[in-house]
């Protein structure tokens, strides 16, 4: 590849001067409004085939060979797209350079005189020396004179610069893009894995559910089995007995007979009437016993059969259930300066002053719901103010956070305990931090805690079963870092944003306890006793600036951006910040007014 060969000719040439479509050098680039960049012919011969109207007219749409950003064709077609100015230069550098010699050739690349030639008006083949600030057009000096003659307009360097400036600022907002996608990307490359994962353990359940079921039904059968022949040999042993007794009564009957029939025929008168006695007792005893019928019906009245119950093959059934976003799909708070517009407001009245100390949106129902410390109480409103759910009683309640399983965790400072909560507010476990304040959690499930714990001011990381991993107080020199650390949250890449209350400012670490940023702020960002922190999914950071009556925006590497709400849009005294599903940021203030900002 170019970029090993480390040729700066080989690398302009493949990186910036091929055709996406061609992959060749460029003839006549044509920049699309998405920025990117075609030969006239490629990306004529491209839309004909790929829009829908199969046509090059003006107002034809079709998609970038790149991005896929729809486009239309301008009035005055294709050819109408704006020449894309800085590939020329680049390749006339390029050309440049391939004539020198190869003492010669890095000595004209490093040359910005030949390296940056002046782009050519193409309505007066004049080089472009001026900006045109009303049409915001680059223009040379016949346009300075002429059609852009009642137009203020400016050196071309200066609007350069200007715009250099602004282009370093979105080319902030694009490097803090680009990597809340990266991170996005990452995480579906871990629910990618998880699926594959998850596929295997299913499958496995399911082989062996059936060759559990497999087994209990043929362990059945063999006990069916088993009873058949038992019961079957019982039913024939009884009537072989039964056929015994027959056959012995047949043969008495037939002995019987025969005598009888030989002293009819051949018997004397006094031989008759001698016997004759004794053939109607015996007779008489053979009728005293059970009829054939009765003895019959006993012995073959019962059969034996085997009642099978309905075997359902369907032993399980596949589902797709719900479950929580991931946590760096939180919503983005816009870099403008649009100041956002309240929504919606009410006031907790059973609240003294500071009473209002943490508050955290549902992400399933987007109700809040807010720690009250002094009236020791946990309740859940929705966005007008109506109590949604029982009040939760304990002691001191500093900070809340919804899990992602719909878990609520209660910092409760009073008792030096973490809770955690299901949804029908049962007590699922409790853990001992003394000085416990704020509570946030990493993207693997560890909880992270600010204490204020009198000498032992500290950030605490935990799992959820309640081993310590790590805590955080001390820098290499063995200082403290912490005076009164109140509130804290953690981002999509896990590093962990602290509010420091008496230091004014805010600390930044990573999750494996390195500090990464301070800011304290200075000017118009300086900070005034911080208190609440939340993060959105670009990994900026909100601060309520308790002290100034407002709140920051601060980038990930904790600089200043700007102020989201100030007191001009009649905030006072922020205390606590969290964003609902929906995009809005939700404020607490000291005098116990939630406030719900839109943006």
């Amino acid at each position: 590849m170019a970029a090993k060969s480390g040729n700066l000719v080989d690398i302009l040439t493949n990186d910036f001067l091929c055709c996406q479509i061609c992959l060749g050098e460029f003839q006549e680039p044509k920049a699309l409004p998405c920025l990117h960049t075609y030969c006239l012919k490629c990306l004529t011969q491209f839309i004909q085939e790929t829009s829908q109207t199969k046509c090059v007219d003006p107002g034809t749409v079709f998609q970038c060979a790149v991005c896929r950003e729809d486009t239309r064709v301008p009035e005055g077609g294709v050819r109408a797209f704006k020449t894309n100015h800085t590939i020329t230069s680049l390749f006339d550098a390029v050309l440049a350079n391939k004539k020198q010699t190869d003492t010669t050739s890095s000595q004209s690349l490093r040359n910005k005189e030949t390296f940056v030639n002046q782009p050519i008006c193409e309505r007066h083949q004049e080089k472009i020396l001026f900006y045109c600030t009303n049409c915001n057009e680059a223009i040379c000096i016949i346009c300075n004179g002429t059609t852009h003659k009642h137009h203020q307009s400016t050196d071309l360097s200066e609007a350069a610069n200007r715009q250099k400036s602004k282009m370093r600022d979105q080319l902030k907002r694009l490097e803090i893009n680009l990597k809340s996608k990266e991170q996005t990307a990452n995480k579906f490359h871990k629910h990618s894995e998880t699926i594959n994962t998850t596929k295997v353990e299913l499958l496995k359940k399911i082989d062996q559910t059936a060759s559990d079921l497999q087994k209990k039904i043929a362990s059945h059968a063999q006990q069916l089995k088993q009873e058949v022949t038992t019961r079957c040999h019982q039913q024939s042993k009884t009537l072989e007995a039964e056929l015994s007794n027959f056959d012995m009564q047949i043969g008495v009957l037939k002995s019987m007979k025969q005598f009888a029939e030989k002293i009819l025929q051949h018997g004397q008168d006094a031989e008759v009437v001698m016997l004759q006695k004794n053939v109607t007792t015996k007779l008489a005893e053979l009728e005293k016993q059970e009829s054939d019928i009765t003895v019959l019906q006993k012995v073959c009245s019962t059969k034996i059969t085997v009642h099978i119950s309905e075997i359902n093959p369907t032993f399980g059934k596949v589902e797709e259930t719900s479950q929580s976003t991931p946590r760096l799909c939180h919503p983005i708070i816009p870099l403008s300066c649009a100041a956002p517009k309240l929504i919606s407001i009410f006031k907790v009245q059973s609240c003294n002053n500071h009473g209002i100390t943490g508050i955290t949106a549902n992400p399933q129902t987007g109700h809040l719901t807010v720690a009250e410390f002094n009236t020791n109480n946990v309740k859940t409103y929705n966005v007008n103010g109506e109590l949604q759910q029982p009040v939760i009683s304990c002691n001191q309640p500093q900070d809340v956070l919804y899990l992602d399983n719909g878990n609520l965790l209660v910092s409760v400072y009073g008792d030096g305990e973490v809770w955690e909560m299901s949804p029908d507010q049962r007590i699922v476990r409790k853990h001992k931090v003394k000085g416990c304040r704020g509570i946030a959690v990493t993207s693997d499930g560890n909880r992270v805690i600010t204490s204020t714990e009198r000498g032992n001011q500290r950030v605490v990381i935990m799992t959820p079963g309640g081993d310590i991993i790590r805590e955080i107080k001390h820098d290499v020199n063995n200082q403290m870092y912490f005076n009164h650390p109140l509130y804290v949250t953690v981002t999509a890449n896990d590093n962990i944003v602290v509010s420091d209350y008496w230091k004014n400012c805010v600390f930044i670490f990573s999750v494996d306890g390195q500090l990464l940023h301070k800011y304290s702020g200075s000017g118009e960002g300086q900070l005034s006793y911080p208190r609440g922190v939340c993060v959105d999914g670009q990994g900026q950071i909100i601060v309520a600036d308790y002290g100034n009556d407002r709140i920051q925006l601060l980038s990930p590497e904790g600089q200043f951006i700007r102020h989201l709400i100030t007191k001009d849009q009649c905030l006072c005294e922020p205390m606590a910040v969290a964003l609902t599903p929906d995009g809005h940021l939700v404020v607490t203030q000291r005098d116990n007014t939630v406030k719900i900002f839109a943006f």
